[in-house]
């Protein structure tokens, strides 16, 4: 068994105060061990310019059409680490978020 992160708790300033997310798809993901539907977000603050929001189980977040400030519940960090080229040891991080419920503000 390896000693690795697997989720860090963010306080609610950590992301920055505006976030703009846009509707990516929707997908079934692993969530402790199980299939769970989720609906996945492209987004972006001041302090962050490119993450991605996974918002398990539809009924926590609305489907709505372009770019618009939203807000999160219950945020955890889920690093995850992709090999950028195959056979070199280069990696790089992918920040994905995963919140309890994602609310639209405008």
């Amino acid at each position: 068994m390896s000693n690795r992160v697997t989720s860090i708790v963010l306080k609610d300033n950590q992301l920055g105060n505006k976030i703009k997310a846009t509707v990516k798809e929707e997908r079934e993901v692993y969530v402790e061990g199980k299939r769970i539907p989720c609906r996945i977000f492209t987004a972006s603050s001041a302090l962050h310019p490119d993450f991605e929001i996974i918002v398990p189980n539809l009924r926590n977040s609305l489907r709505f059409e372009g770019r618009k400030e939203v807000e999160l519940r219950e945020v955890t960090l889920v690093p995850s680490a992709k090999r950028n080229n195959i056979g070199t040891v280069s990696r790089s991080l992918e920040l994905q978020i995963f919140a309890k419920q994602l609310l639209t503000l405008n």
